[in-house]
């Protein structure tokens, strides 16, 4: 009885020691295994991140190379709204990340308490050139059509703007008022509209533009059309 009982206690005290033993193992094996499928997650993880943040970067940097200011500049009339428009419709479907500052639209938001004199017309370029300059730190093309009647003020634009086009959109007086809908060019001649550029106060057609469009000889599409060729001869835009 007592070797039995012996033996029974040593046999327990075995299998105990035993199955201890194998808890450890297996313990010490799940955890072996946790771990290093944890650390292999972790490290797959890191890498399609890393690969992900790469990817990114890499196509931030093509939109950031594409950045610029698309200045055209004319007569009320002359179509520069019309062309900015069927252009920021191109440059999208291109996936070219784009925004359109318009002068009415400037002038509204931006420009309240601005009369038309030279000082204020000068200070509404200023808005517009920071509001561009912030647009292409951001990797964002930008389209701006405003009349900016004087040289000295695209000049300004210029020389702020790394990336600056200026397309001078040429149409006849003429033609401008004889496509005025909204009656500006006659109130100015009747005195009712004091500074209207054209009329009463000069514009200073561009000397030396990067792009001439003659509007009144080609329809929107063909202008837009010249501006996107002009873009991708000289390599400003990459599509």
């Amino acid at each position: 009885m007592s070797t039995g009982c012996d033996g029974t206690e040593v046999a327990r005290a075995d299998a105990g020691s035993v199955a201890d033993h194998g808890t450890k193992a297996d313990c010490a094996d799940a955890e072996s295994l946790a771990d290093e499928g944890t650390k292999a997650d972790r490290a797959d993880a890191e890498s399609l991140m890393d690969d992900g943040t790469k990817a990114d970067r890499a196509d931030a940097e093509i939109i950031a190379g594409s950045s610029m200011t698309i200045w055209l500049t004319g007569l009320s009339g002359s179509g520069k709204s019309t062309i900015a428009s069927l252009l920021m419709d191109k440059l999208i479907a291109h996936g070219l990340a784009a925004e359109w500052l318009d002068g009415d639209e400037l002038r509204r938001v931006l420009g309240k308490g601005l009369g038309f004199s030279r000082e204020d017309r000068l200070e509404n370029i200023h808005r517009a050139v920071y509001l561009a300059g912030m647009l292409n730190r951001h990797g964002i093309i930008t389209v701006v059509s405003v009349i900016s009647p004087y040289r000295d003020m695209r000049e300004y634009a210029r020389q702020a703007l790394p990336g600056f086009a200026e397309v001078y959109v040429n149409c006849p007086l003429e033609i401008c008022e004889a496509r005025d809908v909204k009656g500006l060019y006659a109130k100015a001649r009747r005195g009712e509209i004091p500074a209207f550029t054209g009329i009463s106060d000069p514009y200073e057609a561009p000397l030396s533009p990067d792009l001439t469009l003659r509007t009144a000889e080609q329809t929107p599409e063909e202008s837009v059309n010249g501006i996107w060729d002009w873009l991708t001869e000289h390599s400003l835009v990459r599509v």
